[in-house]
């Protein structure tokens, strides 16, 4: 039995592996895939690096004190066909004005755009514009509110130079804006010896989740032993189907923080003398996860995370003789009884794992880990008068376990 069950593990693991670094191959081959997923594919490519962008000018406002700088829109819905190659960028943060804001600048006009803080380096920096600026005028034309500011900075192309009239101290000055192409990004290196080329920094993510199933090696002689006793078959002889999902999001040095949670059920009939009998089994968990994410390569990611939670499982079996009738009670007729058994446990899986990133938005994340249980005692409660099960109290989760899942996002 014991052979059987290491042929049987070896083989699990070569499966997984296989379909992780096989199914890739597979998808790319396939010339049946629809244009528009290519499509979508390169527009949400194009998202990711404007959330790289994002992510830097984050550290920046916080090191800096500045406002949080809004995060790029998803390329769905009313921005599925925004333009996502070079266009004209002011570099700066800005919203409409308000009263307040006019009165603590003593500006006099019911027209203008605040601006909240330029992006060091950008254009607006670059023409002398600062935070808390009125920007009243765009080529000599009154700037009404923001998205009549971004209308005529959207009328301009690249490497055009517009007047800019702007309110700053009581004073009205002007100056030149040039839509300058943005600076392609500086390359970080990671080592430096003669003759390697720099390469840039990969980045393991934001964030995402999916459905997942974990196999579980699970003790379940103590569960089993009772389920035979009562003429019923066995759970399993091998592993523990517990299907559910998963999310988590990155919160910065590739750490990322979210939550999973799991099930398995399991129920049999089977008939006696003169009626049926019945069990349920059922298992679950969730909690909180923490994961450290390395980009190997651009579509593959390792990771190690830890999930940290609790769980509960319990046991039901029923009998009957005959029918059943509204008129039935356990006083008066004897001819079935029903009992449950339930135990909470805390859980715990540390694991290793791997995601292969098959499209930009979608991978398929494999890992081996153990999943555990602990109890402050290993006792069942019976769930109708809340007593304590005599005997040898059966595990809950504990072994070995390998997960298959789906990733969406980035």
């Amino acid at each position: 039995m014991k052979t059987y069950k290491s042929i049987l593990r070896v083989t699990l693991i070569v499966v997984i592996i296989a379909f992780l670094f096989v199914l890739p191959v597979t998808v790319f081959s396939q010339e049946t895939l629809e244009e528009g997923v290519e499509v979508l594919g390169e527009k949400l490519d194009a998202w990711g690096e404007k959330m790289d962008a994002w992510g830097e000018d984050l550290e920046q406002s916080i090191e800096n004190g500045e406002p949080i700088p809004p995060i790029p829109p998803l390329p769905f819905g009313k921005n599925a066909d925004d333009d996502y190659d070079v266009s004209p960028k002011l570099g700066a943060y800005i919203e409409d004005m308000d009263f307040e804001d006019a009165y603590e600048k003593h500006y006099p006009y019911c027209y203008g755009v605040f601006v909240s803080s330029v992006i060091k380096g950008r254009n607006s920096d670059l023409a002398g514009i600062r935070g808390g600026d009125i920007i009243m005028e765009f080529n000599g034309e009154k700037v009404r509110f923001e998205d009549h500011l971004l209308q005529l900075r959207d009328s301009k192309n690249i490497g055009d130079t517009v007047t800019i009239k702007l309110f700053r101290n009581e004073k009205e000055i002007e100056t030149q804006l040039t839509f300058a192409a943005p600076k392609p990004k500086e390359e970080k290196e990671v080592k430096h010896f003669p003759g390697m080329k720099k390469e840039r920094k990969l980045h393991p993510g934001f964030g995402g989740g999916g459905p997942e199933v974990i196999l579980l090696e699970a003790d379940l002689a103590g569960i089993n032993g009772i389920l035979q006793a009562n003429g019923f078959d066995n759970l399993t002889d091998t592993y523990m189907p517990l299907f559910g999902g998963y999310g988590m999001g990155n919160v910065g040095n590739g750490w990322f923080i979210g939550g999973a949670g799991y099930g398995y059920e399991k129920i049999q009939k089977i008939s006696i003398d003169g009626g049926t009998r019945r069990y349920e089994y059922l298992v679950c968990f969730g909690g909180a996860t923490i994961n450290k994410k390395i980009a190997l390569a651009r579509n593959i990611i390792v990771d190690l995370g830890l999930l940290v939670g609790g769980g509960e499982a319990s046991i039901e079996l029923r009998q009957t003789d005959g029918d059943y009738s509204w008129t039935d009670s356990f006083d008066d007729d004897p001819s079935y009884y029903s009992l449950k058994y339930r135990k909470k446990f805390f859980a715990y899986r540390p694991s290793a794992g791997v995601l292969i990133r098959v499209l930009p938005w979608m991978g398929i994340h494999g890992s081996v880990g153990y999943l555990g249980s602990y109890s402050f005692n290993d006792d069942w409660k019976d769930d109708y008068f809340d007593y304590t099960v005599k005997g040898d109290s059966p595990k809950v989760l504990d072994g070995l376990s390998y997960s298959l899942g789906v990733w969406f996002g980035h």
